[in-house]
């Protein structure tokens, strides 16, 4: 890769960056904290209605014990916050910060949850995607750069959906967790199973 091919790529990287951070900070002060509020309910009611209240019980108190702290401190700072019509809206978006801060611990231990019983399927496809690899080499089937590029974009990709997914401060629907680990195992075997025979 030139450099100027690099430089120009670092320049997009840095514009999107810029693009998404003042993206983040306008939902941060738009967004109505009773948007979040209905996310955060419906979330845990598709949670309950699928894995039953156990389930749902185990989530919420693993997500809430992370930034217990955090909430405490955010509720002594609105307390103090009751003046003027600035002032309510300090509040208002500390109190939004908070369920947005939950709703992403939330989802991260959902995730967490669906990786525990998806690593031996991500497992499984690099494993099967290497002996394809292996196989092929010995039949003297060329690999498919095309397609190892396509694994390797699809993985990042999928890395990407991820982060935003647990920001997202609209209901998502619990497929959503799974979802990405399937494709994630998926672009993982398009990757091994299509690495070039001389590396």
């Amino acid at each position: 890769m030139s450099r100027q091919q690099t430089k120009t790529q670092s320049a997009w990287g840095g514009f999107i960056a810029t693009i998404l951070l003042v993206g983040f900070v306008a939902a941060w002060a738009s967004i109505p904290s009773h948007v979040l509020e209905e996310t955060w309910n419906a979330e845990r009611r598709q949670m309950e209605a699928w894995a039953g209240p156990r389930t749902q019980t185990w989530i919420d108190s693993q997500a809430l014990s992370v930034f217990s702290g955090f909430a405490k401190e955010a509720e002594k700072a609105a307390h103090d916050l009751k003046g003027n019509s600035i002032e309510r809206w300090l509040a208002d978006r500390i109190y939004m910060s908070v369920i947005w801060a939950a709703t992403a611990a939330r989802r991260a231990y959902t995730l967490l949850m669906w990786m525990l019983l998806g690593i031996p399927l991500i497992l499984a496809a690099a494993v099967d995607g290497f002996y394809v690899r292996e196989i092929r080499k010995t039949a003297f089937v060329s690999q498919s750069p095309i397609r190892h590029k396509i694994g390797i974009h699809f993985f990042r990709l999928v890395g990407i959906a991820m982060v935003f997914w647990l920001f997202l401060p609209i209901p998502m629907p619990i497929v959503a967790a799974p979802a990405m680990v399937c494709f994630m195992a998926l672009s993982l075997w398009l990757w091994t199973g299509n690495l070039q025979k001389r590396l």
